[in-house]
């Protein structure tokens, strides 16, 4: 077995976590539907937190042929797998089993702390693909930014003015346009 295998395998279980929270809160409100107000608001942050979390779990393949593995990076990319476990954790309400539910009421009271944590996790995204994609040879990475950039502008306004209807639904717009086109033209196929 490689590092990078074996270090992978950490990073799976808590992406894997994190996708979970997300599809399972998914499920529960579809049983619940009769009882849920639904808020397209939340729901497009969980599908925004949804590609965000594959897009992190996929792009480590790149880091395939990275051949030693120190303690502090190892550190750095399970500090921001947990990052992004909690963030699908913030964006995911808690489904009860009998009483009503609104969502919007959770959007408005729970939303700015997961765009908080949203726009961090995409800054220190910025931060990663400009600085480490660079030193290990991943100029993919680099320009990857063009995308990730107006994502975390628009997760930052979004938490900044949380309770502003059209700059929600204009960043969230933003999110899904934004993963729409990384997905479409950024993330190469995995070869290897």
């Amino acid at each position: 077995m490689h590092a990078y295998d074996f270090i992978l395998i950490l990073f799976s279980f808590v992406y894997a976590a994190a996708v979970t929270q997300l599809l399972s809160t998914a499920g529960e409100i579809i049983i619940a539907s009769r009882r849920i107000r639904l808020s397209w608001l939340n729901a497009g942050w969980m599908l925004a937190a949804l590609l965000f979390t594959c897009a992190w779990w996929i792009g480590l393949w790149d880091l395939h042929v990275v051949t030693a593995w120190g303690v502090g990076t190892i550190a750095f990319y399970f500090v921001v797998a947990a990052g992004i476990y909690l963030l699908a954790r913030l964006v995911s309400p808690r489904i009860p089993e009998e009483h009503p539910l609104d969502l919007h009421a959770f959007h408005a009271a729970e939303g700015r702390k997961y765009l908080v944590a949203y726009a961090v996790l995409s800054w220190i995204t910025v931060g990663v693909n400009a600085v480490l994609g660079q030193a290990n040879g991943l100029a993919q990475w680099s320009a990857q930014n063009t995308v990730i950039v107006p994502i975390a502008v628009a997760t930052s306004l979004a938490a900044i003015f949380s309770r502003v209807a059209w700059v929600q639904n204009l960043a969230l717009a933003t999110q899904i346009a934004g993963w729409f086109v990384y997905f479409s033209c950024f993330q190469s196929a995995l070869v290897g």
